[in-house]
């Protein structure tokens, strides 16, 4: 299980807030040690925001659901006693079956569960992101004469929903105004490097950009519109050249989304509108190969973020008019 990240920002209801140096901000090492942190550092102007690569799916549709029944899953209650201990206003989860089943049996048995041992933590708000993994290419990808194996569907997904993004939340998520960019294809993306890769063809106009997809995710909070862009992007994979160029061309999409380039057509059909002047926090897993580095390092530089919060891939960036207030890791948790 990948360790949790957590940052806290400040936010201003109008000019940025300039906070006076204060001490770091230690995150707890497990749940038992969260009673004793330093909360008096995080004001009712402070939100707190997580992701964790959660590693939870299974093989066919359902089967999560199962997996976790009972509330004795390994896998899972590491991940549960890491949020526990976060205690994070919003919680991004990468690579987790965003089917309600799972997710609604994931909060009652593991993150509410009164007969375990962990601090309870209620998310009353969640968002399940399904994008362009698992689905259907409609070609022969592996090449055994077959079409319709998950080793044919984009992100070699064994159904829609495997492998997502699942998004928790204790302030409102304003589902009437998320916006998905799943859909749009590699060769549509401007400047882009597919033409780079040898790919030719009608396979190559159909693959969409984004290896599972990107989410804006308004939630309310304290009076203002907070955008959450969760995202997953390009695993590392055997043909370095294509996944570094399509990883390459995922960051360049995240943050011409922001920026609200017209290129950028959302799942709707609609060129995206961007953010504007409104507070965002970039929130997922965003780098898995030690190729892409310079890619990484020059898309943080477009955010004016190169203090952006990174532990082996999974990243949180906020935007510059955010004053970082604490961050830090959880480390993984015994075996119960």
């Amino acid at each position: 299980m990948r360790k949790i990240l957590v940052g806290t920002a400040s936010l201003s209801l109008g000019a940025l807030l300039i906070l006076p140096a204060t001490a770091a901000f230690a995150v707890p090492t497990s749940s038992s040690d969260r009673a004793e942190a330093p909360t008096q550092l995080f004001s009712q102007s402070s939100l707190r925001v997580a992701t964790i690569q959660a590693n939870l799916t299974a093989a066919s549709s359902g089967g999560l659901e199962a997996k976790l029944m009972g509330g004795n899953n390994l896998q899972a209650n590491q991940v549960a006693d890491s949020i526990s201990a976060a205690d994070a206003d919003v919680v991004v989860l990468t690579n987790m079956d965003a089917e309600q089943g799972a997710v609604d049996t994931f909060k009652d048995q593991y993150l509410n569960n009164v007969a375990d041992n962990r601090l309870d933590v209620n998310y009353p708000y969640s968002y399940l992101a399904v994008g362009s993994k698992g689905m259907q290419s409609g070609a022969d990808l592996n090449s055994d004469g077959v079409i319709g194996s998950a080793e044919d569907a984009w992100g070699q997904g064994a159904f829609e929903e495997q492998g997502s993004v699942v998004v928790l939340s204790k302030y409102p998520v304003d589902e009437t105004k998320i916006t998905a960019v799943s859909k749009l294809k590699w060769q549509d993306v401007e400047n882009g490097q597919q033409n780079h890769t040898g790919l030719s063809g009608v396979l190559a106009a159909s693959i969409p950009v984004m290896n599972t997809g990107l989410w804006d995710i308004p939630i309310e909070f304290r009076g203002q519109q907070v955008h959450v862009v969760a995202t997953q992007t390009e695993p590392e994979g055997e043909n370095e050249d294509f996944s570094q160029a399509r990883h390459n061309d995922e960051l360049k999409v995240i943050s011409d989304y922001i920026a609200g380039k017209d290129y950028v057509l959302t799942d709707n059909g609609r060129p995206a509108a961007g953010v504007g002047d409104e507070k965002f926090v970039v929130a997922g897993a965003l780098d898995l190969q030690d190729s892409s580095e310079n890619g990484i390092k020059s898309f943080l530089n477009g955010f004016a973020r190169e203090d952006a919060l990174n532990d082996s891939g999974s990243y949180l960036i906020p935007d510059s008019s955010w004053q970082i207030t604490g961050q830090g890791r959880i480390e993984q948790s015994e075996p119960h």
